[in-house]
């Protein structure tokens, strides 16, 4: 799903950035759309130091397109690209760079390339990339607040397999061997222990390692919980400051999600604390020892897992197809909420996720009142199974299956 919103960019920018984490795609992404492209590659060494002593005079003379995998490792590029590209300023489709696991690439970007960069975050494979089925209107008809589009969407993945996906997660190298379970399980291990062991201790070498690791072990049994940093550091016998740079680097290197309250409201009984989610629900299954699609309906912690894993399709679903949206969660002071708000500029869309089909009509009384007070073309509950249809007035059931 991702090539297509790359190729478009590329038609329209001197420079397009692809950020994501470590195994998420990345390399793979680039040579797909640009095959044929001059491919620089700065975790090999050999390019690393032809490019190092003078990236300036390097890129000034290579035939672009060039593709530049890992731009982080050298942070002097960023500025070297803004001479180049500003020598031509005109030229688009010039430059393609990918970086990974460092929160400082995103401020080098924006600093060195303002306007003269697109910046696509990749987040694993898509359901549609999955199980290669074609892709959705649902985004484009939410987007527009098109109830018939929506109503038009047909599931084309069924409960079973969105359980085995969540589970097994978005990254591409598990999902394609989804039914190789030890080397799923293997995989996930030597993850988290590449990513703690050589982008943590690398990034941040003055970094409290055990403390920071019992972090994501404690992110990983909290997808779908307010983010309560005096508990976190409570529970971590750390600073608060502490706790808040920790999350920063959990974010900052693609690995956690912060949801920020919905604020839109005077009200003080609106509650404006953050939630949370690990970014792929297979790491998450992963720290919670879910493994097994049988015991997943029953898990303690099965609903807010099956919710994080739904939000991070809706995001992705529209980021790939270039479609602006800022994402939010509902919750007020005396508990109501709403998993998430959607906000496409133009409409603010409800949407509660729930893996049972059946909805009790009296948990749809916050999202009601939210449609009504927002002047919502309507809200949507997504779950697991069944089809489209209004399930009450200005309030559609759409299966997960159809994004």
């Amino acid at each position: 799903m991702a090539v297509p919103a790359v190729r478009y960019l590329l038609s329209q920018f001197p420079c397009v950035v692809i950020l994501g984490a470590r195994q998420v795609g990345k390399t793979t992404l680039l040579k797909q759309v640009l095959p044929d492209a001059p491919f620089l590659d700065m975790e090999r060494a050999a390019d690393f130091e032809r490019i190092r002593e003078s990236p300036e005079f390097v890129l000034s003379r290579m035939t672009w397109p060039v593709v530049i995998d890992e731009a982080q490792r050298l942070p002097e590029i960023f500025s070297a690209l803004r001479v180049v590209i500003d020598e031509r300023r005109d030229e688009r489709g010039r430059f393609l760079l990918s970086g990974s696991s460092s929160p400082a690439l995103l401020r080098q970007v924006v600093e060195s390339l303002a306007g003269r960069v697109a910046i696509l975050e990749l987040g694993g494979f898509s359901l549609d990339e999955v199980w290669q089925v074609p892709p959705s209107r649902f985004y484009e008809a939410l987007a527009s607040g098109d109830a018939e589009g929506l109503l038009a969407c047909e599931p084309r993945i069924d409960a079973a397999r969105l359980v085995e996906t969540c589970i097994t997660g978005s990254y591409p190298e598990p999902a394609l061997r989804r039914d190789d379970q030890q080397f799923v399980r293997l995989w996930k291990e030597n993850y988290v222990r590449t990513y703690l062991e050589q982008d943590v201790r690398t990034l941040f070498p003055g970094l409290r390692f055990d403390s920071y690791k019992n972090l994501l072990t404690m992110l990983g049994h909290n997808a779908g919980r307010l983010v309560n940093v005096n508990e976190l550091a409570r529970s971590l016998d750390v600073s608060q400051p502490t706790v808040k740079s920790y999350l920063a680097i959990a974010e900052g290197t693609f690995l956690w999600r912060n949801i920020p309250g919905f604020d839109r409201e005077a009200e003080r009984r609106i509650t404006r604390m953050p939630k949370g989610h690990l970014r792929d629900s297979g790491l998450t299954c992963h720290m919670q020892r879910l493994t097994s699609i049988d015991d997943f309906p029953g898990h303690p912690a099965g609903g807010r897992i099956w919710e994080a894993f739904a939000v991070e399709e809706i995001i992705k679903g529209f980021s790939y197809r270039l479609i602006q949206a800022d994402f939010y969660h509902y919750r007020t002071r005396n508990l109501a909420e709403i998993d998430l708000i959607v906000d496409t500029g133009g409409n603010l869309i409800p949407i509660e996720i729930k893996f049972n089909p059946a909805i009790h009509p009296g948990r749809l009384r916050t999202m009601v009142e939210f449609v009504e007070k927002h002047r919502s073309p309507f809200g949507i509950v997504i779950c697991s199974g069944g089809n489209v249809e209004w399930i009450r007035e200005k309030i559609l059931r759409v299966p997960l299956g159809c994004l």
